[in-house]
């Protein structure tokens, strides 16, 4: 069985965070998220979404390592403790390398014992911004126990016209 690197909890900064045997220190934060509320009708429940990071800190490359994949999943585990919880990932691109991070998280997903009790959604959402096209590559994931399923599922399928109907108002 694959071992996982040992993780502490700040209290007061909110992050989880754990140090490689490169000695890469890694941190993972769940945030409260308001994005499916603007995508959703104000009468229908969504229960807790969060949003997760995932951040290495410091300037060295990050080498695969499987035991951070391990790490960050026995925390999103954990983090399903509480079955009306949702989380939502955004992918990042400012390196361009928002496809890699949403494959890899797809991987780890698809290749745990998660897939038997949490539902994961993938919404590849594309909108324009000041003539340029951005896609931002989106996972949601639930508890299948979740009393909000449906209206979760809803909102999240709903993010992209919320933007593109937000960003054609503003012009």
């Amino acid at each position: 069985m694959l071992k996982q690197y040992n993780y502490t909890f700040n209290s007061n900064s909110g992050y989880y965070s754990f140090i490689t045997k490169r000695q890469i220190e890694y941190r993972v934060a769940f945030y409260e998220d308001f994005t499916l509320e603007s995508c959703i009708n104000k009468d229908r429940e969504l229960g807790n979404v969060y949003q997760i990071t995932i951040d290495k800190i410091g300037p060295e490359p990050a080498l695969y390592d499987v035991m951070v994949s391990k790490t960050i999943k026995n925390i999103v585990i954990a983090f399903f403790e509480n079955i009306q919880d949702a989380l939502i990932y955004i992918c990042d691109d400012n390196d361009k390398k928002a496809f890699q991070r949403f494959s890899a998280f797809d991987r780890w997903y698809n290749n745990s014992s998660m897939t038997d009790y949490i539902k994961k959604l993938n919404n590849i959402i594309q909108f324009d911004l000041d003539n340029e096209t951005i896609k931002l590559y989106t996972s949601l994931m639930f508890h299948k126990d979740n009393s909000n399923t449906k209206n979760i599922e809803a909102a999240f399928n709903n993010i992209e016209n919320a933007l593109n109907e937000k960003n054609h108002s503003l012009l």
